[in-house]
């Protein structure tokens, strides 16, 4: 089946996801997310594009992009070469990294600008990594609530010249959008059947790890979001004993 052209988007605002190959990660510690921080520093600059916002979990990492002078295929080329070189050479390894062409899709207002901007950020949050946002490191939540915690890569202005007239009123803006509940489906590493596929195929390597089932299912909650019922379906296990694993 011949690929689908990619949306255009007439705002130039893209919502970009990079997924590993066969759900693999890719990121191993934090010194690969800051070599992928400074790709992300270097690239703006001789690509000249804007990155309101982005977040690096495992196996995905997602971003919110507005080109300029080049299109999203060549951004994202770009950051794609130089990341999986980097990333073969130090774990040596061969062959491509991430799964197919990159994720996409245009974002042409500004609610769902601001919406998937706060998908973005609370992506830790839903995977039960962290209870808050502030707390993850990997995404450029801390480069709009703080100066000095934020890895400062990010370009804040377009997002908080929206929010309001000054950096009170701009930062009081943002925290009221943070804490709208949506339940709105949005890009993301999997869905639907694709969901179960990868949760099955995370199941089956942890089979393999010397932990206990507890430790197991905490793992696969965590990457994968699944529900109690959707975990069974995976695992072969029984919702009640899920429970009280989980318990």
């Amino acid at each position: 089946m011949s690929r689908q052209p990619r949306v255009k988007s007439g705002s130039g605002f893209y919502h970009v996801m990079l997924r590993g190959i066969d759900y693999g990660d890719i990121f191993r510690d934090d010194k690969d997310r800051e070599y992928l921080v400074n790709v992300l520093r270097c690239k703006k600059v001789e690509n000249e594009f804007k990155l309101a916002s982005f977040c690096f979990m495992t196996n995905h990492a997602h971003f919110l992009i507005q080109e300029k002078e080049d299109d999203i295929a060549t951004i994202m080329k770009r950051i794609g070469i130089s990341y999986v070189g980097y990333f073969n050479k130090k774990y040596e390894r061969i062959g491509p990294l991430f799964q197919d062409r990159f994720k996409s899709e245009p974002v042409e207002d500004d609610a769902y600008l601001l919406a998937v901007m706060r998908y973005i950020h609370l992506n830790p949050v839903t995977a039960n990594m962290v209870k808050s946002p502030g707390i993850y490191t990997w995404s450029s939540y801390n480069d709009y609530v703080t100066s000095h915690k934020g890895l400062r890569v990010t370009d804040t202005e377009h997002i908080m010249g929206m929010l309001g007239n000054d950096s009170k009123q701009s930062l009081e803006g943002f925290m009221e959008v943070m804490g709208i509940e949506d339940d709105t489906k949005y890009l993301d590493v999997c869905s639907g059947k694709d969901e179960l596929e990868y949760g099955r195929h995370l199941w089956k390597k942890l089979a393999d790890k010397e932990t206990t089932l507890t430790d197991k299912l905490l793992e696969m909650e965590k990457r994968t979001g699944l529900s109690t019922r959707k975990l069974a379906e995976v695992t072969g296990l029984s919702k009640d004993k899920i429970l009280r694993s989980l318990k």
